[in-house]
């Protein structure tokens, strides 16, 4: 079954997720259902997806639920239902994504837990393609290619960069508080010069944070300044 993500992501998200307790989960947008599936080998069992292309679900098991529903209407669940969603690669690609993620966290439980990835807009190399070139990672084609993108499927076309601290305020505005930010895979370039420049760019973002006296939840970390993909946990006020 083939994985829409990175290789690294969903072992990243799942070390993360390690040691979590069972219950009912979602995961949402759905994608091929390869998450689901690493998700069942770890043991759990009561999973449910919800995505807009029913067709490329391919998972078939009891144990995992799959609805077809367009995520950016209201989520068809009850407040408070799942001890655990995640979303993982989804926020990117939608045209609103606060009313997705405030609608993530009224279906959590209190005291559950979510995880969301997204594309990181907080890496040195994010940072330097947007000072220079007007452009995150991941988002050329929005540059470029602008008619292309909204001829592809919505589960194909990044279309909203994803801000940290915004994500961080709707998360709080929805009642829930980040514990841990990091990141997939750290990307090196490949020559020594540009290796340079982004660890002498890094070693000024921490010293501009540090002497401010700016909150740092993470943001300042290796798998953050060079990671590819953000991944973000946090936990619903009890």
């Amino acid at each position: 079954m083939r994985a829409l993500a990175t290789p690294a992501l969903y072992p990243a998200v799942l070390a993360l997720f390690e040691g979590a307790s069972r219950g009912r989960i979602l995961d949402v947008p759905a994608g091929h259902g390869a998450f689901a599936q690493a998700l069942l080998a770890r043991g759990y069992d009561d999973i449910h997806y919800l995505d807009i292309n029913a067709a490329a679900f391919a998972m078939k098991d009891p144990r995992v639920s799959f609805r077809q529903h367009n995520v950016m209407d209201p989520l068809p669940f009850p407040d408070n239902h799942f001890d655990h969603v995640f979303s993982i690669e989804g926020l990117e690609h939608f045209v609103n994504p606060w009313s997705f993620v405030s609608e993530l966290c009224r279906v959590l439980k209190p005291g559950g837990r979510l995880v969301i990835t997204t594309p990181n807009t907080f890496s040195v190399d994010a940072r330097l393609k947007y000072l220079l070139s007007g452009y995150f990672p991941r988002f050329r084609p929005l540059m470029l290619t602008p008619d292309k993108v909204m001829d592809q499927d919505v589960d194909d076309a990044h279309i909203s960069p994803v801000y940290f601290w915004q994500l961080n305020y709707f998360l709080l505005t929805s009642g829930v508080r980040i514990e841990r930010v990091t990141a997939d895979a750290r990307l090196y370039k490949p020559r020594w010069a540009a290796r340079m420049v982004e660890a002498l760019v890094a070693r000024m973002i921490r010293n501009n944070i540090r002497r401010r006296g700016f909150p740092d939840p993470g943001i300042t970390s290796d798998d953050v300044l060079f990671g590819d993909c953000l991944i973000v946990s946090g936990q619903k006020r009890a």
